[in-house]
């Protein structure tokens, strides 16, 4: 099912021959360069099921997303819901996140921003007005992407589980009010 067309992009529910790419997408080192550790093959796999089965009960969640010209999964993007059990060392839970993760060859087209702002008018009509995005002070392309969709700054946190020494260890959050 479609849930949202841009211009470029098509997000929608996933389908089993996006598998292998994901897999692959999450097993590639530029991917994940801001993330503590790649993926497996069978832990995509459980990723996958387990957003397409949030996606499917909610009408939201994390889309995979398609270009609109070749049809060729990209990546995805969307919403995902963090509940007040998350290990996050946040106040505020539960809260919504947005997210995106693309396959390299479509990075710096600006299609994160065209997805995320797609997003939010989806967050708007499902009556989510808070929404967050964090990533690791050192991932300036995602930063990028949050104040082009309007986010600001919130707070800088640690992730738990990693060593104080850990180059991913601090994380910036960004945060917007859609409320109009």
């Amino acid at each position: 099912m479609i849930y949202c067309e841009t211009e470029r992009l098509i997000l929608r529910d996933w389908h089993e021959d996006d598998l292998l790419p994901f897999q692959k997408m999450n097993a590639n080192y530029d991917v994940r360069k801001y993330f503590p550790s790649l993926l497996s093959y069978r832990r995509s796999e459980l990723d996958m099921r387990t957003m397409d089965a949030v996606i499917k009960d909610y009408g939201i969640g994390l889309f995979a997303v398609e270009d609109k010209e070749s049809h060729q999964w990209i990546g995805f993007i969307g919403l995902n819901y963090i509940p007040e059990t998350s290990e996050y060392p946040f106040k505020e839970l539960p809260l919504y996140e947005i997210g995106w993760r693309l396959l390299p060859e479509f990075w710096g087209k600006g299609l994160a921003t065209e997805g995320a702002n797609a997003t939010l008018k989806l967050a708007e009509q499902h009556q989510i007005y808070d929404v967050y995005s964090f990533t690791a002070e050192a991932n300036k392309a995602s930063q990028r992407v949050m104040e082009k969709i309007g986010m600001t700054v919130y707070d800088h946190f640690e992730l738990p589980n990693l060593s104080k020494y850990h180059l991913l260890k601090r994380q910036v959050r960004y945060y917007i009010n859609l409320r109009k």
